[in-house]
């Protein structure tokens, strides 16, 4: 999502147009599932896959006429049996898939574009609901997208057609990723989307451990802030995969946001900055505080400290920072840790799952 997110914004400002491609259904075998997306960039640059690189070139013809006519399509791709063949594309797959090509026009467009800003911005903060038309007897709704706060009672107020106001306040407590046909005399079909912000990590140092520990954390899709007071160190060419690089001055603590989606590693091998850091986000909600080093280490920079060694939450710090798996190379402690935010984050145990599966049988 971030990636799409910065590459609006970068069509923003220099003025581009776009198209944004959403799978809407599935059947069968797919390279993606339902609620996948991609961008079009009106000067052809397309961010993020839909299929295994196999389809993406007819989606970026087909987004060349949406943006021409300024409507959004549905793109329709049945992959059964030899006719990916007869097609040229290949897939190698059997099983079907919807598209939704949306069209993403900030001058044409603007209250349609301000809904999907804030798709993309807020879906990476808290937990969404979005409901968007995808097909309708009047043209004038296709593409009308709401988005939601499932915690706030009264948001289903925001729908304006009453057809999918009362469907939705219905699906709303389990909401999952579906393309709905309502009917009626609207003839509306309706796609509802429910989301859930990937974990933010937020590292505090950047030394060469960290860079690994970047690379695994981006290939979870999760979003990356890096943190130093070293330019050398804290810079794009260590870190081009981070999505965020943060240098703060030497001797002082950066001023950083949290929330219960945020996951924090300190790691930046210097005792006295490892507890200044501490000491400042120790009162934050992040879901997760780790610190690199021995239980000993640690220990004397808690007890050195009055403002730790007297806090109530100082005792839900993980540290040493990690799951026991015989972790040596720094690749291998960058797993160890992530494994461990993991097991927080979806509420996993740590054991194995052979283990598991012979108490549940014992």
């Amino acid at each position: 999502m971030i990636t799409i997110k910065k590459e609006l914004e970068r069509c923003k400002k220099e003025g581009l147009s776009g198209v944004i491609g959403t799978i809407i259904s599935t059947k069968g075998s797919t390279y993606q599932k339902t609620g996948a997306k991609c961008f079009v960039s009106e000067d052809r640059k397309i961010t993020g896959l839909l299929s295994g690189g196999c389809v993406e070139a007819d989606i970026v013809e087909h987004a060349v006429k949406v943006l021409e006519t300024g409507k959004p399509a549905v793109l329709h791709y049945d992959f059964y049996g030899e006719e990916d063949i007869v097609w040229g594309l290949g897939v190698g797959c059997n099983g079907k898939m919807n598209i939704f090509l949306q069209p993403y026009l900030p001058k044409k467009q603007p209250e349609r574009t301000e809904v999907i800003d804030q798709y993309f911005s807020q879906s990476l903060q808290k937990q969404l609901h979005a409901v968007t038309i995808v097909n309708a007897k009047d043209e004038n709704l296709q593409g009308k997208m709401w988005i939601l706060d499932p915690l706030q009672s009264n948001d289903d107020s925001l729908i304006t057609v009453s057809e999918i106001a009362h469907d939705y306040q219905d699906r709303k407590n389990n909401l999952k990723n579906e393309m709905v046909y309502l009917g009626g005399e609207k003839e509306l079909y309706v796609y509802y989307e429910s989301l859930s912000p990937p974990p933010h990590l937020k590292i505090f140092g950047a030394g060469p451990d960290a860079i690994p520990l970047v690379k695994m954390a981006k290939s979870l899709k999760w979003i990356v802030t890096v943190l130093d007071h070293r330019p050398t160190h804290c810079n794009e060419n260590n870190f081009p995969d981070a999505d965020f690089i943060q240098v703060y001055p030497k001797g002082s603590v950066p001023d950083v946001s949290f929330n219960e989606n945020t996951y924090v590693i300190i790691m930046t091998h210097n005792f006295l900055h490892d507890q200044e850091i501490l000491e400042s986000i120790i009162h934050s909600n992040a879901a997760y505080i780790g610190l690199l080093g021995p239980k000993k280490r640690t220990a004397q920079l808690i007890e050195s400290s009055q403002t730790l060694k007297a806090h109530p939450s100082i005792q839900q710090i993980h540290s040493p920072i990690g799951l026991d798996i015989g972790a040596k190379t720094p690749e291998e402690i960058a797993f160890s840790i992530l494994a461990e935010i993991m097991t927080v984050y979806r509420g996993g145990t740590g054991k194995k799952l052979s283990e598991l599966a012979a108490m549940a049988y014992s």
